[in-house]
Formats: C-alpha cells, structure tokens, sequence
C-alpha cells in the first residue's frame, strides 16, 4: 500500500494499531490514521478520550475511515507485554476509557466493542477510545441497552486488566475475582458485570465516578498488614507472581481435570518443566523406581500436592533470584534451602507421610522476610542492624514494619491460597519449651521450627555449643533429639546443599551463611582454597553444568523426548491404571516432543452426535476446549475423512489450493491454525476419539517419517489404554 491513495490520502506505512495505514492528508498538512471498515459515523465527537473522527468515505468499493494520528500502543498489545497492570493503573485507564463512553452516550451513541485492541494509549499516558465497526451507521441508544452493554465490556477490560484473563469462562459465566484482587476494585467489577443490565452502573459516569472514588481512597490503609500488602501490590511484578502461584494453589482437586490443569499451568514454561523434572529425579525420589519423564507422570507418581508444592517452591525461587536485590537475597534462599534439607533429616523416622513435602514446606518458612528483603530493603536492613544489637528478629521486625516477619509471611501466603500444610509449616511457635505433636500436621510444625533454628544456630559463631545445647532442651519433650542428631543433621545439610541449590538454578557456594555453617561443620579448613577448586569456582562450574542441563533439554530431539514418553506410558499400562492419567501422558509426550502450540484429545459423544474436544494442552486451550467440535454426519471434510477411514492426516498449510476446500467453516472460524496433524483412535473400525495437534506457522510442521512412527506408537498406546478399560 505504501505510495497508493485512498481518496486524497497518502499511504506511508502500517499503522501498528489494528487493520490501519499511517498516511498523510496533504488538504490539513497532517499525518492521519486510516481504517477500512464497514458503516459510517457520525463527525464531530471531540473528546480528549476519544481518537477524532475525521472523514470517511470508499475506496474500491470498500469503506475507510479517517482518524487523528495518535502515536502510542494498543492496550491489547501493552497487556501482551505486561501480562496484568497494578491496580491503579488499570483503574485510571478504565476511568478514561469511560469518561469518552459518558460521552459518547450524552450523544446518544453506543460503542458496543470496548475492548483492549480498541484502546490505544498514547504516549502521554491517556487512553484513548477508537470506534469500531459495531457503530453502524451511527447507532442511537436512547433505550439505553447500548449503554449497559458498553458498561458491561468496560468491566470485561477492567477485569482483563487485572488478571491478565477473559471474564468468562468455559462455561459463558462469570468468573469471580480471584481472591488475591484488591476486594473494592473486585466490587466494582461484579457490578458492572451484572447479568441483569439493570443491575449494572446506571452510567458509565457512575461507574467511573465509583472508580475515581477508589482511587481517592487508594493511599494506604491504616492497618499495618493492609498497607504492607497494598505496597506490595503496587509493584508491578507482584501481582504477576500472585497471579500464578495463586492459579496453581487454587488446583485444589485430584481428578483427571485438576491434574491437567496443573500439568497445562506448568507445562507453559519450559524452564519451570526442565526444573521440575530434575528435581523430581533426585535420589529423594529414589522409592519409587524409574526415571519419570513427563509432569503428567509426576502427578500420577508423586501426587498431585507433592508437584503443585515444588512447582510453587520454583517459581517463588526463579522471581527472587532474578531480580536486582538478588544478592542480598542470596543468603535468605540459601538458608531457606539448608532449611529444609536439615528438615528432611530430621523428619526421618516421624509421622510425616512425605519427607519431600518437609523440604518444600521449610522453604516458605521465612517467606516474609525474603519478600520484605525484596520490597521493603530500607526497612529489611535496619531490622538487621536491631538484630545485630540483640534484638530477636520478629520483634525487631515488628518495631520497623509494624507487623512480625512471621505473620507477614503467613498473610501473604494465605492470599496465594496456599494448601494448610504449607501454612502449617510456616507457623513459628512460640518461646519455651515445645509441647509434643498430636497430629501429623503440628509434627510438620515442630521439625521446621527445630530445622530453622538449628540452621540460625550453626550460623552464629563462637557460641553453638551452648545454643546447641538450649535448642536440645526446648524440644526434648516434642522430639527427643540429641545434640548428636543436631550435629549430623547439619552435615547432611552442608554435603547436599550444593547438589539441592543446584537443581533450583541458585549459586550458594559463596554465600557467607553457608560458609559459616560449614565452618562450624568442620567442612571448610583453615587455610584459603585453591582459585581451582574455590567455592566460586565450583560454583561456577556447578551453574554452568545446570545450564548445560537446561539447555541439553532445550536441544533434546523429539526422538529422545518422543522414546521417553513412550516409556512412561509402557511402565504406566503394567498395572492398573487410570485411563485419564495416561491420556494426559500421551498427549503431554506429544506436546512437548514435537514443540505443538497446542494439542487436544477429541472423545465421540453419542448424545451429542459430535466428537468433542475434552482435554489439552498449549496456547488459549481452555478457550479453544469450549469450541472445538464438528457433528459425525459426514461432510467432506479433512476431519471426517480422518474420523470414518482412520487415517493420519498431517495438513501443512489449510490455504494450499488442493486443501483449502476441504478445511471446514467451523474450524476456520474458532480454530483457524495453518497447519495441524490428526491422529484418530479406532476401535473395531470405528473411531472413538482423535489427537488434533497443530503448529503457529504454515508449512513448519516438520515431522519426519522417524517422529510420526514414535507418534503413532502413542496413539497406539492410548488405543490399548482404551481398550483395558472398556
């Protein structure tokens, strides 16, 4: 288009925002934005949240729109980037989206599309409303239903906003806030998203009025754990990791769903996968045979608590050491990993059904500190300096921020909905002597507060001995522990430090807690190591040996992730097994093997007279769950032709002439990926379910003959499964 004229207007390039070109109009000496879309609008709306109208008329027989030139982003495309925005932000953009919607609506104008691809923000912050295609014909809602309907949508964004979600779920209703969304802004939203429209904002002036009210109100609360909240809230990257540790937490069930929910989530970043894995591969596991090779297979194995908790424990680990206070963090994660591998030692022997679980509960155990040290650091060091003058942390703690160390923690992981074991093992308990458990979970309790205090005490100096001694005496009546079992417990902890830090990607060699314990341990000498053989160096060729690992995976052919799936799904299939569980394990093979964007299992169902998408994983699935299906009367089609034949059918780009035909509307329309591959499930000649897996690109479904062979055995082993148990 560059160079070409539509009406007096020259093209210079792609707008960036939307379907639109950058031109000039050489009439007002001006850049102007240009859009090719159906009806017209009424001129003259001049309103600062507003892009301008201009002009409109056809080209080609097409209609066009022209706009003001607006330098800035979509919303849509800011989102995309950030995922969600803090509270205020989002706020403040939905307060301009709505005053242009007041205004709007004071014409007797509807919107009826507000949605982020449809604001732009401008470089100097404003939002800014474009029209849309949906004004037809300048469109009057004097009854008013227009206007709830903008309300409505104004809602949806706001949501969006927020939660880096759609509204509505699978099921078409409306999700509730998650609970970790700010309870005024939550209030907002439900209103505005009422289903009756009565019950909405009776104006998008209320309803920004509503808002702005909560922005006046937005200075920190007088609560002290509120307002320490609020602080952390505003952060940017907060809300971020909220978001996902909260998603993963509230997966609560153990049915086949809630696990492929679990797997989908983590499946989402390969580098948390990669870790998983690893972890799940230690010798801690060692009990339960085998080398485990997909995280469907963990939950099967592990159970669905064990790999939620470790997925948590990564994530929480990746964010803080990622970040610019990472070297004051060091020490806290550090001692937060020795934490639970002294633990782990000690919880031998005790009614602890999972020894692991003691390893990741211990690593939350100073949750609040280490978030404190990342978004209060001022105030995280002067609590150190009172704790240096003999202060006890907690108190010192509560004279700074207001609130414990300890209590923050727990308020912030009961906002992530964390599991009660979890809570049970970052309670501290009080001073004194330690009464004996009388539940499993008061015996989580008590070995992480012994395993946390035993790690401060090899940490302090010249006066262990005694320490040593008093913690024997506070928890002889819960424990019976010896100084002896203290003692080797913390060697366990200095030899497995490394290997354990290692596996979570952190770099503990140099860290000056870890070097005092060993030092109390005997471990480390007297005299200064070798440059070679240097904690930092080993440090160093420890980090590099993970990265290689990382990204051995990352470079692992699809062979060798296609052969090991195939071995999970064999071992699987010896005894009994659930025919979900395998699935899962098929598909995730699949998945990750051949690098899919997405991947989904299709079942017949008779009632419906339909084959029906039931489970996946990849990109937008969930969306993509509720809409894709086609009816089992047949049609020409590429999908009934692999449904009645039973034929493997890969389409390498559905535009291609001798294809295109054949792509069925549906598909085009709710699903529409380039390139895909069907694998159909046949029983006695009959097909009872299908694999559809596709790729982002035409023609990069690169499968070779070697890898559609180790495809077909996993179908061939979901046939089996199918088999046993019907």
């Amino acid at each position: 288009m560059h160079g070409q004229k539509i009406g007096r207007y020259e093209i210079l390039s792609e707008h960036g925002q939307g379907e639109a070109w950058l031109a000039y109009d050489p009439e007002s000496d001006r850049k102007v934005a240009i859009r090719m879309l159906d009806g017209t609008l009424a001129q003259g709306l001049h309103h600062p949240n507003l892009i301008e109208l201009y002009d409109s008329g056809s080209h080609q027989g097409s209609p066009y729109r022209v706009y003001s030139h607006v330098e800035g982003t979509t919303l849509e495309q800011l989102l995309r980037e950030k995922k969600i925005l803090p509270f205020e932000r989002a706020a403040e953009i939905a307060c301009g989206v709505l005053d242009g919607l007041a205004y709007l609506h004071e014409k007797d104008f509807a919107h009826l599309n507000v949605s982020p691809a449809n604001v732009i923000i401008a470089h100097s912050g404003i939002p800014m409303l474009m029209d849309s295609e949906a004004n037809k014909s300048g469109q009057q809602s004097r009854d008013a239903k227009g206007q709830a309907t903008d309300i409505y949508s104004a809602g949806c964004m706001l949501y969006e906003m927020l939660t880096g979600k759609s509204a509505e779920g699978e099921s078409g209703k409306i999700v509730l806030p998650s609970e970790h969304m700010d309870e005024r802004l939550g209030a907002i939203i439900l209103k505005s998203l009422s289903a009756n429209p009565d019950d909405r904002y009776p104006s998008a002036g209320a309803m920004k009025k509503a808002l702005q009210d909560y922005l006046k109100g937005a200075g920190e609360p007088d609560n002290t754990l509120e307002s320490l909240l609020y602080r952390m809230q505003k952060k940017s990257d907060f809300p971020a990791l909220s978001n996902i540790i909260s998603e993963i937490n509230k997966i609560v069930s153990s049915d086949s769903d809630g696990s492929n929910k679990l797997a989908r989530t983590i499946l989402q970043d390969f580098a948390l996968t990669s870790k998983l894995l690893k972890l799940v591969n230690t010798a801690s596991y060692g009990q339960f045979g085998g080398t485990i090779n997909t995280i469907s297979k963990a939950v099967v194995i592990l159970g669905f608590d064990t790999v939620r908790n470790i997925a948590v424990s990564l994530i929480l680990m990746e964010f803080l050491q990622n970040k610019s206070q990472a070297v004051q963090l060091k020490d806290e994660m550090a001692q937060a990993i020795m934490t639970g591998i002294i633990a782990v030692e000690l919880s031998s022997g005790k009614s602890i059904r999972d020894a692991e679980e003691v390893m990741v509960c211990s690593m939350f155990h100073n949750l609040g500190k280490m978030l404190a040290t990342y978004y209060f650091f001022d105030e995280s060091r002067e609590i150190a300096k009172l704790v240096e003058q003999g202060e006890k942390e907690d108190r010192a703690s509560a004279k700074v921020l207001g609130i414990a160390y300890s209590e923050l923690g727990l308020a912030v992981g009961r906002n992530w909905n964390f599991p009660p074991r979890l809570i049970a093992g970052m309670r501290r308990l009080e001073a004194g002597k330690v009464a004996v458990p009388q539940s499993e979970m008061d015996h989580i309790t008590v070995t992480i507060n012994l395993a946390h205090e035993l790690c401060e005490v090899a940490s302090t100096g010249d006066v262990q001995k005694k320490m040593l001694g008093d913690l024997v005496k506070r928890y002889e009546r819960a424990t019976r522990i010896t100084e002896r079992d203290l003692s080797a417990a913390v060697e366990v902890g200095v030899a497995e430090i490394r290997r354990r830090a290692g596996l979570l990607g952190l770099n503990v060699a140099s860290s000056p807690l870890l070097s005092r314990v060993r030092e109390w341990s005997g471990k480390q000498t007297a005299r200064q190591p070798d440059k070679e053989n240097s904690p930092d160096s080993i440090a160093q060729i420890e980090q590099t040996s993970l990265d290689r690992a990382v990204s051995a995976d990352a470079a692992r052919d699809a062979e060798t992730i296609l052969s090991s799936g195939i071995q999970d799904v064999t071992a699987s299939l010896v005894g009994d097994f659930n025919l979900n569980d395998v699935l899962q394990m098929v598909m995730e093979t699949m998945y990750r093997g051949i690098g899919f964007n997405r991947i989904l299992f299709l079942i017949r169902d008779n009632k419906q007279n339909a084959m029906v998408a039931k489970f996946g994983f990849g990109s937008g699935v969930e969306t993509l769950l509720a809409r894709f299906r086609f009816s089992l009367p047949f049609v020409a089609d590429v999908f009934h032709l692999s449904f009645e034949k039973g034929l493997d059918i890969a389409i390498e780009n559905i535009d291609a002439p001798n294809i295109a035909g054949k792509i069925p509307g549906w598909y085009r329309e709710h699903v529409n990926a380039p390139c895909f591959i069907l694998l159909p499930i046949m029983l006695k000649d009959k097909a009872v379910g299908m694999f559809y897996a596709d790729m982002q690109a035409a023609n990069s479904l690169n499968v070779s003959q070697q890898q559609l062979s180790l495809l077909r055995t996993l179908r061939n082993q979901a046939v089996l499964a199918i088999k046993q148990k019907v």
